[in-house]
C-alpha cells in the first residue's frame, strides 16, 4: 500500500497544479495503482503464482509485422489498431489523434520535417509551473510488473496494464516490426530489486497522459554505465520477460484481431 499511496498523492498534487488540456479526450477515469484492473481480475502490477519471486518467464510469440499504416504513413501507426489481448485491452477508448484531424495532430507534435515527431521536454514527467518536473525515486521489489512498448534498449517503462492513451505515446509506438509481438509491447517482471525515477506522465500527442512512468537512471545502477536499459537488466538478473499468461493472448503470428481508429 505504501507505494499506491505515493504514487496517488503525487497525482492528485500534480493535477491541483496543472489545467486539463481541452484537446485531450478524457478516458473513463485516472489510471491508479489499485488492486482490481479494468477487467474486474487481479491486477499483475503485485507478484502471483510462478518462479522466483512470483515471476513467470516467457518469450511472447512474434506476430505479423505492420503492413499498412494510417494515411500509408508509419509513423501514423498501423492502419488497424490492435483489438487482441492484451494489447487490445490497452487501447480502450483511444483516438489516434486525440480530439485533433491527422493534419492538426502533425503539425502541432511533428517534427521540421514531419517525418517523425517532437517529444516532450522534461522526459516526458509532468512539469509544475515553477518547471521543475514531478518525479521522484522509487525502487521496484521482487515481483514487481513493469511493461513498455518498444525494443529492450529502452530506458522507459509503466506499471503493467497502464491504458495506452494514459502512456502519452505518438500512434507509431503501435506498429509491429520484424520478429516482434503484437505492437512490440513487452512484459518484464522484476527480480531483483532496482530503484528508477517514478512520476506522472507528461499530456502530449493529443492524449491525456497522467499514467506513471518510469525512467531507468545510471545514478542508481552506476555499475551499468553509459548501457543502461532494459538489456542491461535482463542481461544481469534484475527482470525476466514473461509471456502472455495463456488464455489472456488468443492471438498467433499472422492471426491477429484489429479495429480501426
Amino acid at each position: 500500500m505504501r507505494y499506491r499511496r505515493a504514487f496517488l498523492a503525487v497525482l492528485a498534487g500534480a493535477a491541483l497544479v496543472l489545467p486539463h488540456p481541452a484537446a485531450v479526450p478524457a478516458s473513463d477515469r485516472p489510471f491508479q495503482m489499485q488492486d482490481q484492473d479494468e477487467r474486474g481480475g487481479q491486477a499483475e502490477w503485485g507478484g502471483g503464482g510462478g518462479g522466483v519471486s512470483g515471476c513467470r518467464p516467457g518469450t511472447p510469440a512474434p506476430a505479423a509485422p505492420t503492413g499498412r499504416y494510417h494515411g500509408d504513413r508509419a509513423i501514423f501507426g498501423p492502419a488497424e489498431l490492435p483489438a487482441t489481448a492484451p494489447v487490445g485491452d490497452l487501447l480502450r477508448n483511444y483516438r489516434r489523434f486525440g480530439a485533433l484531424d491527422q493534419a492538426s495532430f502533425l503539425e502541432q507534435y511533428g517534427n521540421a520535417a514531419k517525418d517523425g515527431w517532437v517529444y516532450p521536454p522534461a522526459l516526458g514527467f509532468v512539469v509544475l509551473p515553477d518547471g521543475r518536473p514531478v518525479k521522484f525515486a522509487f525502487e521496484l521489489q521482487p515481483g514487481h510488473r513493469i511493461d513498455r512498448f518498444g525494443f529492450p534498449g529502452g530506458s522507459f517503462l509503466a506499471p503493467v496494464g497502464t491504458p495506452y492513451a494514459r502512456r502519452a505515446l505518438p500512434p507509431q509506438s503501435l506498429n509491429t516490426p520484424s520478429q516482434a509481438p503484437l505492437a512490440n509491447y513487452h512484459v518484464y517482471c522484476v527480480v531483483k530489486p532496482f530503484t528508477v525515477d517514478a512520476g506522472p506522465i507528461a499530456p502530449w500527442f493529443a492524449q491525456p497522459g497522467f499514467g506513471i512512468q518510469f525512467k531507468l537512471e545510471q545514478k542508481y545502477l552506476p555499475e551499468a554505465g553509459p548501457a543502461l536499459n532494459v538489456t542491461w537488466l535482463l542481461a544481469n538478473g534484475y527482470l525476466v520477460e514473461e509471456a502472455p499468461v495463456p488464455g489472456d493472448d488468443p492471438a498467433v503470428a499472422g492471426q491477429v484481431r484489429t479495429h480501426s481508429a
